[in-house]
Order: C-alpha cells, then structure tokens, then sequence
C-alpha cells in the first residue's frame, strides 16, 4: 500500500479523537468518510467489528481501535510525552482518565443524548451522573488555573488524555449548547474545549466529506 488509510465517520467522537492524533502527529492518512447505513465491503472485509475508524497502515497493519490508533500514531512521531511515558505514575493517570471517559461518561452520554433509543424518562439521571464527571475534570483544571498553570488534565500538560476527551464533552455539548455554555459551574471545562474549538486543525478535523465510493479521488488530510 502506498499510503495509510482511514476509516471514518465525522461526527463519531471516536473517529475525532483519532483523526485529530493522526493530524496532529503528521501522519499522512487517506480519509474514507463512510456511510454507516452502507458500509463499504473494504472496510467489512478488513475489520470484524467494521465500525469507525478504521486505520489500515502501509504495512497493511489493521487498527480498529480509536485509542490503539492514537497510540500508534503518538509512537510514529516520537511524541512520547502526550502520555507522558517517562512518569509512569502520570501515565496512569492519563489512562485512568480515558478508561472513566470511554466507560463510564460515553454510557451515560449515549443515555443522555439518544434518550428516544434508551429510557427517555431516565434521561436527567444519566445527564446528572455525566455532569458529575464534567465537574470533577472542572475541578482539576480549576486548581491548575488557580496555580497559573496551563488548562490540561494531567500534570497542566497537553497529553493523550485531552486529546481522546475532548471529542466526547464536544457531544456532550451539543445536547444543549445554551445549558452548557451557560452553566458557570463548568467555566473552566469550557475554556479547555474552546482550546480545541479554537486550534487551526479544528476546521481540518471537522470537515464535511461525502461518503467514499472506490472510483472516487483520494482525500488526504
């Protein structure tokens, strides 16, 4: 293969914080916006689960797992200190993060924002208990802030952590941007997603793509 590709979907927070590591660690990837309701049979036959994203690497290496290509693409570039790999206790930290968000916030986010697929009626409990977990990010960047420091989760320091985070208070967000922006309580959580609102790759990331078809010219970003 000449280059990688990716599979991806634009809105899909796990497709975000994939594309947005692969952007912004310089890896040259083909962008292949796919069609949930009609995958394409290349994706199916590469990945068992044939959900987004989907990297298949030059050396015809197969990643279906949005942290893994993260990852992957952090290691490439020799970025080791987005997971701060030299601190195994921050590095810990970093993780424990990502595990809460991924497993604990999305379930409760899923809840809140598809409430007409779940229990409509258990809808502010599951936006209750993700708020829990917005405020305690709001607080350690509270305590960065007050100290001077820059607003980062782990350690006042752009890391992974941020990086797969971000793309789900984004979500999060969308259920009712007025509530959100509103909400005092979180001043400081929205002043770190403005940080990613307002970077130069946030346009490049987003950008609306029409669904990959195989005769189509190659998207690169």
């Amino acid at each position: 293969m000449k280059h990688n590709i990716l599979y991806s979907f634009r809105r899909c927070p796990y497709a975000i914080r994939a594309r947005w590591a692969l952007l912004n660690t310089n890896q040259v990837v083909e962008l292949r916006e796919v069609e949930l309701k009609n995958k394409p049979i290349e994706l199916i036959q590469i990945s068992k689960k044939a959900t987004v994203p989907v990297l298949r690497t030059t050396l015809n290496k197969v990643i279906d797992e949005s942290l893994e290509i993260m990852i992957w693409s952090i290691k490439r570039s020799n970025m080791h200190e987005l997971y701060l790999g030299n601190n195994n206790e921050k590095s810990k930290e970093i993780f424990s993060l990502i595990e809460t968000n991924d497993k604990v916030f999305k379930y409760h986010l899923d809840r809140y924002k598809y409430a007409s697929r779940f229990n409509f009626e258990e809808s502010e409990t599951h936006c209750s208990a993700a708020m829990k977990i917005l405020l305690s990010l709001n607080n350690r960047l509270k305590e960065f802030s007050n100290e001077g420091k820059p607003l980062f989760l782990v350690d006042a320091k752009e890391t992974l952590a941020d990086w797969a985070i971000w793309p789900f208070i984004r979500q999060f967000r969308i259920v009712n941007i007025e509530k959100f922006d509103q909400d005092n309580e979180i001043k400081y959580l929205r002043s770190w997603l403005n940080y990613f609102f307002m970077h130069e790759n946030y346009p490049i990331v987003m950008k609306k793509t029409a669904p990959w078809r195989k005769q189509d010219e190659p998207i690169f970003f």
